[in-house]
This record gives C-alpha cells, structure tokens and sequence, in this order.
C-alpha cells in the first residue's frame, strides 16, 4: 500500500478515536456581549454614590439542559462624589455572585426593590450581591429575558439604613463598538485631527455641523470607550482621563472662581493663543481655533481631544451661506466661542468624572 494512503487512514482513525471521546455537551453555553449598566443616588449634604456594573448576563436556561460551564465575571464599582465634585472609590470591580446560588432558600421578594425589580418569592433571576459590600448591596437587572435593559439598586449604609435609586441604563458594548469604529479608524491611522472631530461628534454633534445630525445617546459607557480609545492611541498622551485629572487638580486651587480655573486649565493644555493671528479676526478671542490646533503626537499632554467648535460652524453662523443677512449673526458667533470654553468645559468635565 502506497505511504501517503496509509498516513491518510492513520489520519482518518486519529480523528474518528477523537471525535468519540471528547462528546460534545447537548447545549453548549454561548455567553452574550458584555454588558455594562450605570446608576446615580443622591445622598446628603449634595454628596451622591454612582454604581458601575459590567458583565455578561445569560438567559434563563431550562432546568435539566446539559450546557458548558462558562466562566464569566460579573463586577461592581461604586464611587462616591462630594458636592465638590471630589471622586472616593469605595469598591473597585468587586465581584458579584447570583443572589440565587449564594442564597437558595432566600424568600427573594423581601429585598425592598420596587415594582418589576422586585423578586419572586421563589425566583431571584437577575438578583445579585457584592460579598465585598459590608451591610448589604444588591441589585436587580430587568427584563429577566434578553439583555438586560434597567438597574436597580438596593445599597444597606449600615445595619439599619439603606438607600434605592432609580431605574438605571445598561447598554450592550457591541453597539457602543459599532458607535465607535469611526474614530477607532481615525485614531488607528495616526489621523489627529479626523479623530479629534469624530470625538467631537459623539461628544456634541452640534460643535461639528450646522445640519443636524443623527442623535447619539452620550451614555457612560461611550465616554469609557472614547477615553479608552485615546488613551490607547497616544500611550496616555490625550484622552479624557488626562483632561479629568487636570482639571480636578486646577479646579481644587481655585473651587471658587471656575472661570480661573477654566483658563488655567486651557493653558496647562496648549489651548492659549501665544502669538498675534496675522490677520485681524475678530471672533476669535486669545483660545485656539480649530485650524490652530497641534494635531501631532509632540502636542501638550491632554491637548486633544479638543472641546470647542469647528471654525466651519463659527464661521457659518456669522455669515450664512443662503447669503441672508443678520444683524446678531457675529455676536452669536462670538457668544457661542466664549459659552463652549467658559459653560460647556466645566459641564462636561463634571460628565466625564462622573463615567469614569
């Protein structure tokens, strides 16, 4: 018999005795996208607590149905700010266990969630505990089929004391990675100023175009995914994270003059116009436009993204292109320069602390 049949039956025989001793399982467990959901409680003196929890939340699987052990982590981050906007971490991805398995003969219906988040006396579905959490910290995840959509959180502050929010958001990371895959794409060629607009976009579609544009739900987990995104192109360089901790550092010498603090954060990140415009243009101010920006690697750390407005929409506001004439149209132009610096910034700081 020829060599190379015999290696072609020895192969075939191989892969039959393999085939017969590693079965399959019936069902085999395919975990969905992870999915991360978030919620804010307000607590006293203006101080509030965020929850952060991410993970992957199978179905229901039916009783007696043979499936794969998957592994996944389920996690739960929770921070506390004070009125000042001072971020303290009080757990940082605890792990978090199916109330169901670490309680099997709990009568789930008295944790004190309120309406479809409340358990069933016998069902604790998408009820879960953070062991780490001293007094007591539970959540509840709704709907109980499909991805989860809604939050709630039950948090015990001490043995007698507890505080409940109100229905929170989760977002599945597969539609934030298809929101994202612009800016990935600008950011992975290197293309600065292409992924400084695109942040800008998501961020505020209306500081990139006077057409409206499609409506992007700005959730926490975009800006998470945005600052990631950054932060990984430029090996921590810029992002939102840079920015945030800049900010929180300047905004503590000055907590009461917020316009101090906002042009000595935009100095720190080469915002500031150091020499003359070599023409007279008098709707900008001593802030860099647009075209003036660095948009290369040796730029001042946190220096992108940027958070002003196109020149495209300055300039179109302060003359529109139907040739109509308005007489506030340069003092609109002008306004919307300062407020996007001096109102916007500090607004979107306060959001993004909040996300990350």
């Amino acid at each position: 018999m020829p060599l190379q049949v015999v290696n072609r039956l020895a192969i075939t025989g191989l892969a039959t005795v393999l085939s017969s001793a590693i079965i399959p399982p019936a069902s085999a467990q395919v975990l969905p996208p992870s999915v991360t959901c978030q919620v804010t409680i307000p607590i006293e003196q203006g101080a509030s607590l965020t929850y952060r929890l991410t993970g992957a939340f199978p179905d229901r699987v039916p009783p007696n149905t043979p499936q794969n052990p998957v592994g996944r982590t389920v996690t739960m981050t929770v921070q506390r700010r004070d009125r000042s906007g001072k971020i303290q971490t009080w757990l940082n991805q605890a792990n978090v266990e199916d109330y169901e398995q670490g309680a099997p003969d709990a009568d789930y219906s008295k944790l004190p969630f309120t309406g479809d988040f409340r358990g069933k006396p016998n069902d604790g579905f998408r009820l879960y505990r953070v062991n780490a959490a001293v007094n007591g910290l539970y959540v509840s995840l709704r709907p109980t089929k499909g991805q989860p959509q809604k939050i709630q959180i039950i948090h015990y502050l001490n043995a007698k004391k507890f505080v409940r929010s109100e229905a929170g958001q989760c977002q599945s990371d597969a539609a934030v990675i298809k929101t994202l895959a612009p800016l990935q794409q600008a950011l992975k060629a290197k293309d600065w100023a292409l992924a400084d607009r695109e942040t800008r976009r998501l961020l505020d579609p209306s500081s990139v175009s006077l057409k409206p544009l499609p409506e992007i739900k700005l959730t926490p987990e975009l800006i998470r995914a945005i600052d990631r995104a950054w932060m990984d192109a430029s090996n921590g360089r810029f992002g939102l994270t840079v920015q945030a901790k800049l900010w929180e550092s300047i905004k503590a010498k000055s907590p009461k003059d917020e316009m101090v603090a906002i042009n000595q954060f935009r100095d720190r990140v080469g915002w500031k116009l150091m020499q003359p415009r070599k023409e007279n243009d008098f709707l900008s101010s001593d802030w860099l436009n647009e075209s003036e920006l660095n948009y290369s690697e040796k730029a001042p750390v946190g220096h992108l993204p940027w958070m002003g407005v196109s020149d495209a929409v300055v300039y179109g506001l302060a003359a529109p292109s139907d040739g109509s004439h308005c007489g506030s149209c340069h003092t609109d132009a002008m306004q919307l320069r300062n407020e996007r610096f001096y109102g916007y910034l500090p607004r979107l700081m306060t959001r993004v602390q909040a996300a990350l």
